[in-house]
């Protein structure tokens, strides 16, 4: 199911994650051994088992409350609305619009489990471009995300 999402808003959640030197992890990059400064097998890792510096700047594609994009940079970048955390809702499964079908959208395109899934920031960009001007869309089903990018010519 194609998502869109407001590409100057997209934009500049990108350009925040790039400008952090801190990023947030996702779940997966929690368990990740990777990004743990030893290996937790015992236990929940937490924030503190993290080494954040490998973690790469980019969006959370995130399925909750509506599906939405946000920036993995740290601190995050709040809302002027007064939020936390400013977020691109994608226009088919935004709560606060008109529109009851968002729960739907959410569960057909994430699934009925909440969560967050890492896009790298190289691929935000390639979406900001192979989507021109219009609004930036991203693929997205339970098992599998795919987000635009321009063919490489050969």
């Amino acid at each position: 199911m194609k998502l869109h999402f407001d590409r100057a808003l997209v934009a500049r959640l990108l350009a925040h994650a790039e400008a952090a030197v801190i990023h947030s992890p996702t779940f997966d990059q929690l368990f990740s051994p990777a990004y743990q400064k030893e290996r937790v097998i015992d236990r929940m890792p937490t924030a503190d088992d993290i080494d954040d510096t490998p973690i790469p700047a980019g969006l959370m594609l995130v399925g909750d409350q509506g599906v939405y994009l946000m920036s993995n940079g740290t601190p995050c970048l709040p809302d002027p609305a007064g939020s936390l955390n400013l977020v691109a809702y994608a226009k088919e499964a935004d709560p606060r619009g008109s529109s009851d079908d968002w729960y739907d959208v959410k569960l057909a395109s994430f699934g009925g489990d909440d969560g967050a899934e890492f896009l790298s920031a190289e691929v935000i960009r390639q979406a900001l471009e192979a989507t021109g001007d219009g609004p930036v869309w991203i693929d997205v089903n339970p098992t599998d995300i795919r987000a635009p990018c321009l063919s490489v010519a050969k």
